[in-house]
């Protein structure tokens, strides 16, 4: 349409996947998890990121690595823990792919990892079943100067010119009256799958394992991958799926959550991380 601007479909795609939902976990035991990951995908398109930098190379696994902040009090998670269904966290993500089979090949272990040089960051909101996310892209490098002076390179402040995510994000984080700072990691594998029209979005996460927050974290260039977060102060058995829902939930899906996915639970990697953390002192 004349003198409008049409934004970036990047922009679009990230609208979709951060608007307002439903959200519902589920815990899975590992005896389940081959029969859900294929009746999944029957039902819906695997999720792949195929933006900027995107991994081409089949068969990757796609891991997560979300960093949480919070006060030295640990006001945020007292909060979360006494009301899990009315809470808010702040935390930063790293998505990264391995390639196993690459392994024999590989001269260098960072070879079959694929990682973009940047993090999210987030600020996530729950009232009852219903959640919201604003985020926005850092590059690595301006990591440790954003949080030590609060400024950015003129680089990163241009690839985020206009974007109200980020300040959002920065004045929620202003609002405390004590400072944030990373307390916590977890590091875990993800398989997500997301209709076309981007209203219905199932996550399942495995593996999942928590570990206390490296002095040396904004230092670091490459992956957080796992074997460089340290020793697990703790590890989750059970897999969780997560259902992201704006609308209905189709019939088959409700028939499939009740066949495999057991009963919703309020499971927090935020509150198991930080509980562990602050049980090993």
């Amino acid at each position: 349409m004349k003198g409008i601007t049409p934004r970036p479909l990047r922009d679009l795609a990230d609208e979709r996947l951060t608007a307002e939902r439903e959200e519902t976990k589920y815990l899975v035991p590992p005896v389940r998890w081959q029969v859900l990951a294929a009746e999944l995908s029957l039902q819906l398109p695997g999720h792949r990121f195929t933006g900027e930098g995107a991994n081409r190379l089949p068969d990757p696994h796609h891991c997560v690595t979300t960093i949480y902040f919070d006060t030295p009090s640990r006001a945020l998670f007292r909060a979360a823990a006494a009301t899990p269904d009315r809470n808010l966290k702040v935390r930063a993500k790293e998505y990264y792919d391995l390639h196993p089979s690459l392994a024999e090949t590989a001269t260098d272990p960072d070879q079959i990892v694929h990682y973009q040089p940047w993090l999210w960051f987030e600020v996530k909101r729950r009232e009852g079943a219903r959640t919201s996310k604003r985020r926005f892209r850092l590059p690595k490098r301006d990591v440790a100067q954003f949080f030590a002076e609060g400024r950015v390179t003129p680089e990163a402040l241009e690839l985020m010119e206009g974007d109200e995510s980020l300040r959002e994000v920065v004045e929620t984080c202003r609002t405390f009256s004590e400072p944030l700072s990373p307390v916590c990691l977890v590091n875990y594998r993800r398989l997500s799958w997301q209709s076309d029209e981007s209203d219905l979005r199932v996550t399942f996460d495995r593996e999942l394992a928590s570990f206390a927050a490296p002095r040396d974290l904004w230092a670091r260039r490459h992956a957080l991958v796992r074997s460089a977060l340290g020793t697990p102060v703790a590890r989750e058995p059970m897999g969780i799926l997560e259902v992201k829902c704006r609308g209905a939930l189709p019939a088959w899906l409700d028939d499939f959550l009740v066949r495999v996915g057991g009963p919703t639970i309020p499971f927090s990697k935020f509150v198991t991380a930080s509980r562990a953390v602050e049980a090993h002192g």
